[in-house]
């Protein structure tokens, strides 16, 4: 007998999995996709498997199960039941008029991706930090019946699952005359598309926060299958695994799919997360996370730094830039006085709502490499002296800021060995995950480095001083947006380290 083969996306990697492995309804999905183009589900709508919803980036298309399978539910917590939830249920109004929700406050709805369900960690920790902040009507979503293998099934669920939201609303409206614009949406993973999918059914949705939205079977596909600027008045997203499924194992997309979208540490590889299987088992405390973390630890990220976001005194401050890379070697600066220029990432990413000038730009951070993740940035243009008798020279340079709350402590600002030229301008970009408050003065160290294929550079019998001559130096504080200029006055930095304190 031929065994019907499909390839299908399992954290991170392919698994080619037999069809009589899959459950009896999957088995029917697949018997049945070719024979029929829709299915309807009452007032959940119609779904076809045609156009957009098939292309080249969705070359096995399947029809949303049943919603009876897909089970979706949703637990309502606030201050007055923060450790019990009280279950909404859609076509049950009485269950929406007994429980605590109240239309009056801000209501933030959850949903999980691919494999999990809504009682994993992460939703009851954003959970807690929201409620913390504020006393917010918290609706977790648990359609933890269709988001399992295989991934291609689970994609096409996550229509079912957005109109059932959808759905959920409406009634919140009728019931309680809840306020669309007060309820914001934040989803992890396939997560994001579902919030996609019930902003396109919900008219004036205040805001959707997608969570490192799915790349595969989503990437570069039509605004109808995926999330989009147009499902909410304002959408924010937050990228941590753009890379290539194949053959880079990454989940997430770079594809840019709201009015802003955030990019830490360029969006694909996070710091922390190159670590080894027992290390992650360690740091997690069980095989079960820490495998998690080890497969997928980059695409896991968002939601992390999402939910610090939530209280963190730390602003989680982004840039906006053409690249990251342009980011980190400085060319971008900091300076945040034109508007829309920097903004918040995860959950005071909204305080861009109101800049147009900042839609649709991208915005650039670091973080640490373990919680909590936020860091503060500091931007250093430091204009060479030229002269009589200055050169160029190779090496590296190092830098401390010294302010009110502390010092940055000495940190290289070259990745590699470069040339420094008299009168030219160098760039660059420190982070540190703590404030120095009010800058004081900034001590530069510079390091010569001649070997190079330059004989010029050699310099092996100290016939000239290798000396840098510094004009001046620019500190620019990215989170306070302090900017101070300190003036070299004509000194030069060799070997031993230079402080230059002077403002110009």
């Amino acid at each position: 007998m031929m065994w019907r083969v499909l390839v299908l996306v399992v954290t991170g990697t392919f698994t080619w999995v037999n069809a009589r492995m899959l459950s009896k309804d999957q088995q029917e999905t697949l018997h049945t996709v070719h024979k029929r183009a829709s299915v309807c589900y009452d007032d959940l709508g119609c779904y076809s498997t045609g156009s957009p919803f098939w292309s080249l980036h969705r070359p096995i298309n399947l029809l949303p199960q049943r919603p009876e399978k897909i089970n979706t539910r949703f637990f309502l917590y606030t201050r007055s039941n923060r450790g019990h939830y009280h279950q909404l249920v859609a076509n049950d109004y009485s269950s929406i008029r007994n429980s605590h929700f109240d239309a009056s406050k801000q209501t933030k709805i959850v949903s999980h991706g691919f494999l999990e369900n809504g009682f994993v960690d992460w939703m009851a920790k954003m959970k807690d930090e929201f409620l913390k902040a504020d006393d917010f009507n918290v609706i977790l979503t648990d359609w933890g019946g269709g988001s399992s293998f295989p991934y291609t099934q689970a994609t096409a669920n996550t229509r079912v699952v957005g109109a059932e939201i959808a759905r959920l609303i409406k009634i919140l409206q009728k019931v309680s005359n809840a306020d669309t614009t007060k309820i914001h949406i934040i989803g992890h993973s396939l997560g994001a598309h579902i919030a996609g999918y019930a902003g396109e059914r919900t008219p004036n949705l205040g805001r959707i926060t997608g969570l490192d939205p799915a790349g595969p079977y989503f990437e570069n596909t039509d605004r109808a299958v995926r999330l989009d600027p147009t499902d909410a008045i304002f959408v924010d997203a937050l990228h941590t695994d753009s890379e290539n499924l194949v053959p880079n194992i990454g989940f997430g997309m770079m594809e840019a799919v709201g009015h802003v979208d955030f990019y830490p540490n360029g969006g694909k590889n996070q710091p922390g997360c190159n670590a080894d299987p027992v290390t992650h088992i360690l740091l997690e405390g069980g095989i079960y996370d820490g495998t998690k973390q080890f497969i997928a630890c980059n695409h896991l990220r968002a939601y992390e730094y999402f939910t610090e976001s939530i209280n963190s005194a730390c602003p989680f401050e982004g840039y906006s830039c053409d690249s990251f890379d342009h980011f980190e070697d400085g060319t971008c600066h900091l300076d945040c006085a034109v508007a829309g220029s920097c903004g918040k990432m995860g959950y005071h990413a909204d305080e861009l709502k109101s800049i147009k000038s900042a839609h649709g730009r991208k915005y650039y951070m670091k973080t640490t490499s373990r919680a909590p993740y936020c860091e503060y940035h500091y931007s250093l243009r430091v204009t060479l002296g030229n002269p009589s008798g200055a050169h160029e020279w190779r090496g590296e340079l190092r830098a401390n800021i010294h302010g009110s709350n502390g010092q940055l402590g000495q940190r290289v600002l070259t990745d590699d060995y470069i040339y420094f030229n008299p009168g030219q301008i160098y760039s660059f970009v420190i982070a540190v995950p703590h404030s120095i408050g009010d800058i004081r003065d900034v001590s530069l160290e510079w390091v010569h480095h001649g070997l190079s294929i330059n004989p010029f550079q050699w310099n092996p019998f100290h016939l000239r001083t290798t000396e840098l001559f510094f004009q001046k130096v620019e500190v620019l504080a990215g989170d306070s947006h302090q900017k101070v200029t300190f003036c070299g006055s004509g000194g030069t930095a060799s070997a031993t380290q230079k402080t230059l304190s002077t403002t110009c």
